[in-house]
């Protein structure tokens, strides 16, 4: 999805979700990558438990919570960052941590990305 801001720039953006407000008019949920410089924290807000990427690349996976597990599925599916299948509150997750949660069985990788966290692969 294409983010404009103010100014007119455009940004690629994720979308978690949309509704429709009062009027009708469509309201999106999303996010954009900020560098730093542009971000000021809100005084006296904790960030301390905060995903931080401390190697510098983008997390290559998301955790996407349904809403309960069902006998073909759990109730959290493992997609890639870019996976098109990917929709509502998604966590991102680390390598290590995507692998952990597919191993224990936490997990279901999406049948459209098909993620392999720790091998190297999608």
């Amino acid at each position: 999805m294409t983010v404009t801001l103010p100014g007119g720039r455009a940004v690629a953006g994720r979308l978690h979700a949309r509704r429709r407000d009062a009027d009708g008019q469509w309201v999106y949920e999303v996010s954009i990558d900020v560098p730093a410089a542009a971000v000021r924290p809100v005084d006296g807000e904790d960030y301390d438990q905060v995903p931080t990427d401390r190697a510098g690349g983008r997390p290559e996976w998301v955790l996407q919570a349904l809403p309960q597990d069902t006998p073909d599925q759990h109730a959290l599916v493992l997609h890639s960052t870019d996976c098109r299948a990917a929709q509502g509150r998604l966590t991102r997750a680390s390598g290590s941590e995507a692998a952990i949660f597919v191993q224990q069985g936490w997990a279901t990788a999406c049948a459209v990305c098909e993620p392999t966290p720790g091998s190297g692969g999608r």
